[in-house]
């Protein structure tokens, strides 16, 4: 080979390495998204946040695209590591009606949306300056109607000061169907349980994410005549509530079915069926050093059903766990109740109801806006 040609050869073969050369990844590199805040952001926010992060809610707003770009990094972070939304159940052990997590695919955007520089829409990116001369344009912004019944109009509206007992001003008996609570002051409240005096019942639980209750069709609570309501609030401030009755023919009521689980690291409890019962709602009532709980059902035939695994709770967002679709248990079967953690006891509520087919579930759930 000519000496021309072996310099011609060795030109080739160095412009191919340029060619197919790996060229190192900058980490500041920026990385194109085509998920925009006007589109999947603020519906996640809709969805998941802003009950909280709102203007006079307990944490800092994301209402509009400034605030949500300004945190996105720590939204990212926030929603990567489950602290928020401040949800313990894990996904795949039971479905709630009340729950509150963000799924894998709303987790993406968030993400891809944060290394993207957050653009607002049609690839607009927000620079956090102003430009007094610019056009103003209606913002799409995310937003919870903290002001609406949810419910509908109440049969009854009833103020109640913070934790107290409330004269229900009932002369007769009647049945509730359903439970509504409006906070006065959302930006020091972080949960409350309500329940009958006279019966000692839990009827409902409030949390910013879940302001209302509203059983089956048929089945309903039973309010004695002179009934009073415990409001037992976790923060400062009261608000009103919204009693909402059963006027059909007699349906089936909700009793409450208590299983205490004890022990030192491990807290273990059970009980056994003795009629046909279905399941509406688990409340254990989490006290700080519990880190797991595991509510599962062990059937006659020897089947097992976790109804419930939950961990990682933040005390100062106690939930309950609203079945979205009753759970019908047979008789015989044994509920069990396993928990770990540095606590004397583990006291979980469950509503009942027994015997008979599984109600029907009511109306689906509208979206979450309290």
């Amino acid at each position: 080979m000519s000496f021309r040609r072996r310099v011609n050869a060795g030109l080739a073969l160095a412009a191919l390495a340029l060619v197919f050369a790996a060229r190192p990844a900058s980490p500041h590199e920026t990385v194109n998204t085509t998920v925009l805040f006007d589109r999947e952001i603020v519906r996640i926010l809709n969805n998941h946040c802003v009950m909280c992060h709102a203007e006079g809610g307990p944490s800092f707003p994301l209402e509009t695209y400034e605030q949500a770009w300004l945190q996105r990094r720590k939204m990212s972070a926030e929603v990567i590591s489950r602290r928020m939304p401040p949800w313990p159940a894990l996904s795949g052990y039971g479905h709630f009606k009340n729950e509150n997590v963000v799924t894998l695919r709303e987790s993406q955007f968030l993400v891809s949306w944060m290394e993207g520089l957050g653009p607002r829409n049609a690839g607009k990116v927000f620079t956090n300056t102003s430009d007094p001369a610019a056009a103003k344009t209606v913002a799409v912004k995310a937003h919870a109607d903290f002001g609406a019944w949810h419910l509908g109009t109440p049969d009854v509206v009833k103020v109640v000061p913070a934790s107290t007992t409330i004269d229900l001003g009932l002369t007769v008996e009647r049945r509730l169907r359903a439970f509504e609570f409006k906070p006065a002051d959302r930006r020091s409240l972080h949960a409350a349980v309500f329940s009958i005096k006279e019966t000692g019942q839990w009827i409902a639980s409030w949390t910013p994410w879940q302001g209302f209750v509203e059983l089956p069709r048929g089945v309903s609570y039973r309010l004695p005549a002179g009934a009073h309501l415990v409001a037992s609030i976790q923060g400062a401030g009261g608000g009103e509530i919204g009693l909402f009755f059963e006027t059909a023919p007699e349906g089936r009521r909700v009793s409450d079915l208590v299983v205490d689980a004890t022990g030192r690291t491990r807290l273990h409890g059970e009980t056994t069926l003795q009629a046909d019962t279905t399941l509406l709602a688990l409340r254990p009532d989490v006290t700080r050093g519990i880190t797991s709980v595991e509510v599962s059902a062990h059937t006659p035939d020897g089947g097992t059903q976790v109804l419930l695994f939950a961990k990682d709770f933040a005390a100062e967002w106690p939930t309950p766990f609203i079945f979205a679709a009753p759970v019908a248990l047979r008789r015989g079967t044994t509920i069990a109740i396993t928990a770990y953690g540095e606590a004397p006891v583990l006291k979980t509520t469950i509503s009942t109801v027994s015997s008979g087919p599984a109600p029907r579930t009511s109306t689906p759930p509208a979206p979450r806006s309290r």
